[in-house]
């Protein structure tokens, strides 16, 4: 278990060790969930974020008009 302090402005810092564990770069997308009493940081997928992107793009070109699940 690691121990954090959060600053004046509501800033974390995530331990180097569990950075690099995680891969967790400047560039990383994080998402803070809360459970009961705890809270809950969850690396995204950058993979799955290009391919909302790319979606996305399709949608708005027009290339993709309705999606039969």
């Amino acid at each position: 278990m690691e121990m954090i302090k959060i600053n004046s402005k509501g800033q974390i810092v995530i331990p180097q060790k569990i950075r690099k564990e995680f891969e967790i770069t400047e560039e990383s997308i994080l998402v803070l969930d809360k459970m009961k009493n705890h809270i809950i940081i969850k690396k995204i997928d950058s993979d799955l974020i290009n391919q909302i992107e790319r979606s996305l793009e399709d949608i708005k070109a027009g290339r993709i008009k309705e999606w039969k699940g």
